[in-house]
């Protein structure tokens, strides 16, 4: 007996795991003779006789095993009820997910959200709370503004987690029940992507000759803040929000934006003064503000409006400092001076006419992809090069590349480039008429 008796525990131990060990209670009745000769597998279980069960007769013990078999077909059959009902609430949900499924792909009734509200979920009486559950008014509630300009109160947002929404967000809700079902991306004006430069310049700081100083000037107030904003923090210094380069045309102030364009991943958004004056009232402000910058029918009165937008945009009660500006201007004495002041555009770069050495510079520079003759002078045309911008320099380089195609030659020689200077000095000093 105890031979079948080892067997079976053996056997029920070996097809269990160590969870179901712990909550499982064996009664094992045996004399003391008996345990020396079981297995130590069974010796070393651990059990325990409750004293109240060694007190009792058979018949109690019959009766009690009775009570519990019965407790046992209550359990499963609670079991197989709990069952049943997990069944139906998983159908209930895949059933829920194929109706979102389809309202998703629904046409939306866009809207906004204008306010969220935490309502408490004890006013629930007769004229505050009469329509809405209690679980609803436990979370957060929400107010929206449609297309059709109603408003509408939600007690149960919808789809969208609550604490992902804030004021001014645009929203798509269901048309009949105004249950928000998605949040849309932040609207945005055509114009904005018209000005968004996708391909970006291929400039290099390299590619601008005579301007060292005022390269690293620029680093220091745009590329650094973005690039090592830690730096920055350390120190606790508020950098420039913007910086102004101002001088004559030619000297390179658009190269050196378009270097800077090149040599960070910043949105680069490009915009000429001309395009803030607008034919309506507000939109040059608008325009400004929404970051989205066609007429020139606009009044002074319209241009002050632009340029106040412009200066609270860059230093009023919510300054971007992730946004930096970029100015350029061949009038800098005509500017207003509050744009100039500290805060706004404090950072002004001077780009002067090139030197003797930035003009050399500048023409090695738009020459070194050209087949040149080794004994071009650079120093002797930077000399006879006088007043000129570095516009004009790369305009002596393509005429002198101009002047040895014409002549057949293979490579440009120091007399095409003496050549290209006197062509170049011609045109700027020719005095153009025009006749209508």
């Amino acid at each position: 007996m105890s031979i079948k008796i080892e067997r079976n525990l053996i056997n029920l131990y070996g097809n269990m795991n160590i969870e179901m060990i712990t909550d499982l209670l064996v009664l094992l009745i045996m004399r003391p003779d008996q345990v020396e000769g079981l297995s130590p597998t069974v010796q070393n279980v651990e059990y325990e006789v409750d004293p109240e069960i060694l007190l009792m007769s058979t018949e109690d013990i019959n009766g009690r095993t009775k009570l519990l078999e019965n407790e046992i077909r209550i359990m499963r059959s609670e079991c197989a009820r709990l069952t049943h009902e997990v069944n139906n609430y998983r159908e209930k949900i895949k059933e829920n997910k194929e109706r979102i499924k389809v309202n998703r792909h629904l046409p939306y009734l866009v809207s906004n959200v204008v306010e969220l509200l935490d309502l408490d979920a004890s006013a629930t009486d007769e004229q505050e709370g009469a329509n809405i559950d209690e679980d609803a008014i436990k979370t957060k509630c929400t107010v929206i503004k449609t297309s059709t300009r109603a408003t509408y109160f939600l007690p149960m947002i919808g789809l969208v987690d609550a604490d992902t929404l804030k004021p001014g967000d645009l929203v798509g809700v269901n048309k009949d029940s105004y249950l928000i079902l998605e949040k849309l991306p932040p609207e945005y004006d055509s114009r904005v992507k018209a000005m968004e430069i996708d391909e970006r310049p291929t400039e290099k700081y390299s590619d601008i000759g005579g301007l060292d100083t005022q390269i690293q000037e620029l680093i220091e107030a745009i590329v650094l803040p973005m690039t090592h904003k830690e730096r920055f923090i350390t120190l606790g210094i508020q950098p420039s929000k913007g910086v102004l380069l101002y001088g004559p045309p030619g000297t390179g102030k658009t190269m050196m934006a378009r270097a800077v364009a090149a040599q960070t991943k910043s949105t680069f958004l490009k915009l000429a003064g001309p395009q803030l004056v607008q034919m309506f009232i507000g939109d040059g402000a608008k325009l400004v503000r929404t970051k989205r910058f066609d007429s020139e029918k606009a009044g002074d009165r319209e241009v002050q409006r632009t340029m106040l937008e412009l200066l609270n945009q860059l230093d009023g009660f919510q300054p971007q400092a992730d946004i930096k500006v970029i100015a350029a201007t061949n009038r800098v004495d005509i500017l207003d001076p509050a744009l100039l002041r500290s805060g706004r555009l404090d950072r002004k770069i001077e780009l002067p006419l090139p030197n003797d050495l930035a003009r050399s510079r500048i023409m090695q520079i738009h020459s070194r992809k050209m087949n040149i003759d080794k004994h071009v002078n650079y120093d002797e045309l930077a000399r006879c090069t006088d007043d000129f911008n570095g516009a004009q320099c790369k305009a002596v380089v393509v005429e002198a590349g101009m002047i040895a195609l014409r002549n057949n030659a293979v490579q440009v020689k120091h007399e095409d480039f003496m050549e290209a200077i006197l062509e170049v000095q011609s045109k700027k000093k020719t005095a153009l008429e025009y006749y209508a």
